[in-house]
């Protein structure tokens, strides 16, 4: 499209792309649009992700989309519909969390919210911070990380896409199994090794990556699978590059991973999901090997 033709020939690389990736929503799922039309844009969502090939998608919500009264009712009607014609397809759905410090008192009534909106079936939470690529204070994102935990909310943020900043402090948050991006720890043996020892997944946005400057050339991506680090696959920003599950697996295999390394990966996916342990048993049934 012609937007994401604009941000890749226009925007310096590195952070000024991901500052204007917000600036550009299609179709806004607004907290107070109707429910059809909430439900709707849930429902082209997950059909959009189902027809490229995805078995199982999990989508980040805006805490005020997350926490509004009915959503998870909403979503798992949205699954539904898709599922008529998808049967394949399972979907989760997470909670962004951003700027978690800013307001105490504003960050701990949305965190009772995620929490009731755990109890109805969320999935998981998904922080955000500032700066994002320098060093943060991690400390109140610890707070509401226990918490999330303790209300059986899967943990995962997003760190090291620009430098290895704040990737230790993401590995190091109560409850996280893993991290979106997270390519820099790379250039540090000590964060590889932290990442394995912690068992920590990453998640690897090959498109994003390439679009938003993060690395001189895809070619040099460093997908870190020979580093014994447990990486998955992901589309991160779908709505705004349109990326497609189906076009990071082929981006994976131009990078010279075998059929065995990409069965790996999506087992990784798999195991890493933030859904129930009977959805991730039928998923790993399907893969070769089971």
């Amino acid at each position: 499209m012609s937007w994401r033709r604009w941000l890749a020939a226009e925007v310096p690389p590195n952070k000024e792309p991901l500052q204007q990736i917000g600036s550009m929503q299609p179709v806004s799922i607004d907290h107070d649009a109707d429910d059809e039309l909430f439900t709707g844009r849930f429902v082209a969502l997950m059909r959009d992700h189902a027809a490229a090939g995805a078995c199982y998608v999990e989508i980040r919500c805006g805490g005020e989309i997350a926490t509004r009264d009915g959503f998870m009712s909403m979503f798992r009607q949205a699954e539904q519909q898709v599922r008529a014609d998808y049967p394949r397809l399972h979907a989760e759905a997470m909670a962004i969390v951003i700027g978690a410090g800013q307001d105490p008192e504003r960050a701990n009534a949305f965190a009772d919210s995620c929490i009731r909106a755990a109890d109805e079936g969320s999935a998981g939470i998904d922080f955000l911070y500032s700066p994002y690529d320098a060093e943060a204070d991690w400390a109140p994102m610890y707070r509401l990380a226990e918490r999330f935990a303790d209300a059986g909310l899967g943990i995962t943020a997003h760190a090291g896409e620009l430098s290895t900043a704040n990737i230790a402090a993401a590995a190091n948050m109560p409850g996280l199994s893993s991290i979106g991006h997270g390519v820099h720890a790379a250039l540090d043996p000590e964060l590889l090794r932290l990442l394995v020892d912690r068992g920590v997944t990453l998640e690897c946005a090959l498109t994003c990556n390439e679009y938003f400057g993060v690395l001189p050339d895809l070619e040099e991506h460093p997908l870190l699978v020979e580093a014994g680090v447990a990486v998955t696959l992901a589309t991160d920003n779908p709505i705004q590059l349109g990326t497609t599950i189906e076009q990071e697996y082929a981006a994976a295999a131009e990078l010279g991973l075998s059929m065995d390394q990409l069965t790996g990966i999506t087992r990784n996916a798999i195991q890493a999901a933030f859904t129930s342990d009977e959805r991730k048993s039928a998923m790993l049934d399907e893969l070769p090997g089971g």
